[in-house]
């Protein structure tokens, strides 16, 4: 008898040795509202800053000092596993003490229920605020790669930009100096039709500009809820300045109606305009006649949006497999020499902190000439549009 004691005193020293070495705490709480705790590891202390005892006789509960704008998230995603008796995991923000806010990391299970039933939780939960602010650093350097490479392809384009606005200003000038004309000659009823004609010109002109100006502005890493086929219709608008000059078209397939996404849209905008803007260059390199199409369209398939941008250039060449999303590396696709050369590794970051993936094929598989390159974004909602 002696013996089984002195084993389980062993046991239990050995359980509270590997406790105070743990870099987080353990905890048994009654999944209640604010999650009452009935034990605590000594970790919690130098993680929320209050005391195992404070804890245990519940002068504070956990909830306590959760995140006001968390809590309610947590307490949802930890009933729903409790109901059905399935291990969570949660990552929340907790208000020490003393000190700035946490992030933190739980990870916890039913292992019983109490004689009213409610679900007894056994868990961990350890501090991850370093690995977060990590993740914000990584986020906020590609967002500033991306939107210098924005800047850089908006550079490139600025030719094409000044074609498409000499237009309607052109267009403006002379239609303004019939209006002044017809006004001296006393024919206001052609004048009216006149200045009808310039205020169109210059609505042409302004959405240049305002496309110009949603390209260049740095986004955030919120995502909104977006309608794909605006979003692919805006990016044709802006495409099309530069496809115009190379005496391309640009060819926008659609389904008649496409669910809603999640996503930042200016982002996504970027890297299809990108591809767009590849395509066209490996196209004139190809020699391709005036006229001829690059394609841009969208299907849904098994709760994913792909898009895909075919082009008719000369394909990818076998020596680039290895080195094409790499960064500065030659893009024998387009044939250019100018540029970053990042426009393809931004474009596969973006896509893969999305959800998704970037890839490409040649079409000589199917009998064509040229590559397309597609990716998927994870559908928003049901509902279409």
């Amino acid at each position: 008898m002696t013996q089984l004691t002195d084993t389980h005193d062993n046991a239990d020293d050995g359980l509270q040795t590997l406790f105070k070495n743990l870099p987080g705490m353990a905890y048994r709480c009654l999944n209640l509202p604010h999650w009452p705790m009935s034990f605590v590891s000594e970790g919690c202390e130098a993680l929320c800053g209050y005391s195992s005892q404070e804890l245990e006789t519940q002068s504070i509960l956990w909830g306590d000092f959760t995140h006001r704008h968390d809590v309610a998230e947590v307490d949802r995603q930890v009933r729903e596993a409790a109901t059905c008796d399935q291990p969570f995991e949660v990552e929340y923000r907790i208000v020490p003490r003393l000190g700035p806010n946490k992030w933190v990391w739980e990870r916890g299970r039913v292992v019983g229920r109490s004689a009213d039933g409610t679900a007894i939780i056994e868990g961990f939960i350890t501090d991850i605020t370093s690995l977060r602010n990590a993740e914000l650093m990584v986020n906020e350097q590609r967002a500033q790669l991306a939107h210098v490479e924005r800047l850089n392809t908006l550079g490139e384009m600025t030719a094409a930009i000044a074609h498409e606005l000499n237009q309607p200003l052109t267009a403006i000038a002379m239609y303004s100096k019939s209006a002044n004309l017809l006004a001296q000659q006393g024919q206001y009823n052609k004048l009216l039709e006149v200045m009808e004609k310039v205020t169109q010109q210059s609505h042409r002109a302004g959405a240049v500009i305002e496309r110009m100006q949603a390209m260049s502005y740095q986004t955030s890493h919120q995502k909104d809820q977006v309608n794909p086929t605006q979003l692919l219709r805006e990016i044709k608008d802006l495409a099309q300045i530069e496809a115009q000059v190379r005496h391309f078209t640009i060819d926008l397939k659609l389904p008649a109606h496409l669910p809603l996404i999640s996503c930042d849209p200016i982002q996504i905008q970027q890297v299809i305009l990108n591809l767009l803007r590849n395509g066209m260059q490996a196209m004139q390199t190809n020699q391709c006649v005036p006229g001829s199409a690059i394609e841009l369209s969208a299907i849904v398939e098994q709760q994913q949006l792909w898009i895909t941008v075919a082009d008719q250039g000369t394909g990818i060449e076998d020596s680039m497999k290895e080195t094409l999303f790499l960064a500065f590396s030659s893009n024998k696709h387009t044939g250019k020499a100018a540029g970053m050369g990042l426009g393809l590794t931004i474009g596969k970051a973006i896509i893969e902190a999305h959800g998704g993936r970037l890839n490409y094929r040649n079409l000589a598989s199917v009998g064509t000439s040229g590559a397309e390159f597609f990716f998927n974004l994870s559908l928003d909602a049901q509902e279409t549009i």
